[in-house]
């Protein structure tokens, strides 16, 4: 992992890292060959690039722009990104629509209460007012 932050602080993009790795591989793979007679008879060649001759210089590379070091941060790490940053936005709304329900709730129960409160002073108050007419009726 170090290495590869290494070469990305450098510049290097994903493909010519995975490139040098290919090489390392092989040449490892190589160094620790059981087989002497193989070894003598044939020098280690690095596996074939994307030219068609060994001859020719490899024009690909030539034709490509060096790419800058925030596009190569978001090609190596543009996906994990993206993956966190929609994680945490559902998250967030989740808990924003939960609060939101709570709120709804405790306003409505207020509401309900202080209904409840009015409807029951209305209720004292008309019992109220039978009682002063009862009483003056019968005087």
């Amino acid at each position: 992992m170090a290495t590869r932050l290494r070469l990305f602080a450098l510049g290097v993009g994903r493909q010519q890292w995975q490139q040098q790795q290919r090489t390392a591989l092989w040449l490892s793979s190589s160094r620790f060959s059981t087989s002497s007679s193989l070894r003598s008879n044939s020098s280690p060649t690095p596996p074939l690039s994307s030219s068609s001759s060994p001859g020719e210089p490899d024009n690909n590379n030539n034709k490509k722009k060096k790419t800058s070091p925030h596009v190569g941060f978001y090609q190596v790490y543009g996906r994990a990104l993206s993956k966190v940053m929609l994680m945490s936005l559902l998250v967030y709304q989740g808990i924003y629509y939960g609060w939101m329900y709570l709120e709804h709730l405790e306003v409505k129960h207020a509401k309900e209460g202080e209904i409840q409160a009015l409807e029951q002073r209305v209720k004292d108050l008309q019992e109220e007012d039978r009682t002063k007419k009862g009483t003056a009726t019968s005087s």
